[in-house]
C-alpha cells in the first residue's frame, strides 16, 4: 500500500481558495479512482462541493491508490512549500511567467509546474533529498587518477554496475540515478528498492489486514572536484563498498580509485570547550558538544551526554579527555541563516559524518576547527 503525505496545498482551506481548473488538471486523470471513493471531480466548481472529503481522501491511501498519484503528491509537497515556491520564482522565472495566469495563486502555480515542467519539479525534489540529514562516508580520489566529466553514458554505466547487486541482494533490479551539477562539483541521487517488508493496514471498512511492500531507499553522493572528495550515503558497509567501487570504476577509471579519506578527527576536543569557540560574525555562530563516546582503558565504551559535556567529563574522571580514545561525538551548530540548530555527528574510525555537512558553511567550520582536513597528500601512498 502506498503512503501519502498530504501536501500543504491540498488541505481543505487551501483547496477552497484554488482555481477549480487547477484541481481538475491535477486530479482528472484519477477520476475513476476518486469516484470509487465518493469524490466526483466533475462537480468541482459547484457551490456545495465537499472539499473536506476530497482532502481526507487525498490524505489516506488504499491498496487501489494509483502509484502515479502518490508520486505526484510527494513532489507537490515540496513545490507547494512557500520557500520552495520562492526558489522557483527566482531560479525559473521564465517558466513561471509563461505558466502564470492573472488569477493564479501560489498553489495554482505549483500545480502547473508539476504538470507542465515535471523535469524541473523532480530536479528540485532531488535537491531536497541531497540536503536531508544523512550519514555520509568520505572517500578521496587517489593521486594520479583521472576525474571524468559526468555524461548520460557514464551515469548509465554506473547504474549498470550497481543494479546487479541490488537484484542479487533481494532489493529488486530497479535503480534510478539522477545527476545534479553543484558549484564545487557533482551530486547524485540514487533511488532503489529496499528489502520487502510486511505492514499492517486497515481497509475502508476498518478491517485489519496486512500487505507486503517494497520501500524505496534514497541514497546520495557528493563529489567535490576541488578537494577530490566523495561523500556517499548508504545503509551498511557492503552497500558503501559497492558505491566506492562503482564511483571509482565509472568516474575515475579504476575499481580501486577511491580510498577512505581519513578526513575526520575528534582530537580538537582534547582542548576542551575552547575547541568549539565561534566568531559571532561568521556563518556558524555557536557550537555545542551534545554527546561524546569514548573508550576507557578497560576497553569499555561509554557515552557522556549530560550537558555541559565537558563539565560532566571532569566530574566523571578529571583529565580523562587527554588520555582515552575518542570514538564518536555529536555537535550542535547554530548558523546565522537558520532558525534551528544543525546536528552533526562525527565518527573518525568509520570516516563518517552525519548531518547537513554538504552545507559549505558547516564543512568550512569543520576544517577551520580541526575536525576535518583538506590534505589530499594523505592518499599519496594509498
Amino acid at each position: 500500500m502506498p503512503t501519502i503525505r498530504r501536501p500543504r496545498l491540498l488541505k481543505t482551506d487551501v483547496l477552497r481558495g484554488m482555481k477549480p481548473s487547477s484541481i481538475a488538471a491535477l486530479l482528472s486523470p484519477y477520476a475513476d479512482y476518486l469516484g470509487r471513493r465518493g469524490i466526483t471531480i466533475a462537480h468541482l466548481g459547484t457551490p456545495h462541493f465537499d472539499f473536506p472529503a476530497l482532502s481526507a481522501v487525498l490524505a489516506v491511501s488504499t491498496e487501489q491508490t494509483p502509484p502515479a498519484l502518490v508520486e505526484q503528491l510527494d513532489v507537490l509537497d515540496l513545490i507547494s512549500n512557500s520557500q520552495s515556491t520562492l526558489n522557483f520564482e527566482a531560479e525559473y522565472h521564465e517558466i513561471v511567467q509563461r505558466l502564470r495566469e492573472p488569477d493564479d495563486g501560489a498553489p495554482d502555480i505549483a500545480v502547473k509546474i508539476l504538470l507542465h515542467a515535471p523535469d524541473i519539479a523532480l530536479q528540485e525534489f532531488d535537491r531536497q533529498a541531497l540536503s536531508a540529514r544523512r550519514s555520509l562516508v568520505s572517500f578521496r580520489v587517489k593521486q594520479g587518477m583521472p576525474s571524468f566529466e559526468v555524461t548520460s553514458e557514464l551515469i548509465e554505466r554506473f547504474r549498470a554496475f550497481v543494479t546487479p547487486w541490488f537484484r542479487d541482494n533481494a532489493r529488486s533490479g530497479i535503480c534510478h540515478v539522477h545527476h545534479l551539477k553543484e558549484a564545487d562539483g557533482d551530486a547524485f541521487v540514487i533511488r532503489h528498492g529496499d528489502l520487502l517488508k510486511r505492514i499492517g493496514i486497515f481497509d475502508e471498512d476498518g478491517n485489519q489486514d496486512s500487505c507486503i511492500v517494497r520501500p524505496e531507499r534514497v541514497d546520495v553522493a557528493h563529489f567535490n572536484r576541488l578537494s577530490g572528495e566523495w561523500q556517499v550515503s548508504g545503509l551498511g558497509v557492503k552497500l558503501q563498498e559497492l558505491y566506492r567501487e562503482a564511483f571509482g570504476t565509472v568516474f575515475h577509471g579504476s575499481i580501486k580509485a577511491l580510498a577512505h579519506s581519513k578526513r575526520y578527527s575528534l582530537e580538537p576536543l582534547r582542548e576542551g570547550a575552547t575547541a568549539l569557540q565561534c566568531d559571532l560574525s561568521a556563518t556558524v555562530q555557536f557550537a555545542e558538544l551534545r554527546t561524546l563516546k569514548l573508550e576507557l582503558p578497560s576497553g569499555q565504551q561509554i557515552v557522556i551526554n549530560r550537558p555541559p559535556v565537558f563539565d560532566a567529563l571532569e566530574h566523571f574522571t578529571p583529565g580523562v579527555l587527554s588520555v582515552v580514545p575518542l570514538v564518536e561525538a555529536s555537535l550542535s551548530l547554530k548558523l546565522a541563516n537558520r532558525s534551528t540548530r544543525m546536528p552533526v555527528r562525527i565518527c573518525p574510525e568509520r570516516d563518517v559524518v552525519t548531518g547537513n555537512n554538504a552545507d559549505p558553511a558547516i564543512d568550512t567550520w569543520l576544517v577551520e576547527h580541526g575536525f576535518a582536513n583538506d590534505d589530499t597528500r594523505l592518499l599519496a601512498s594509498a
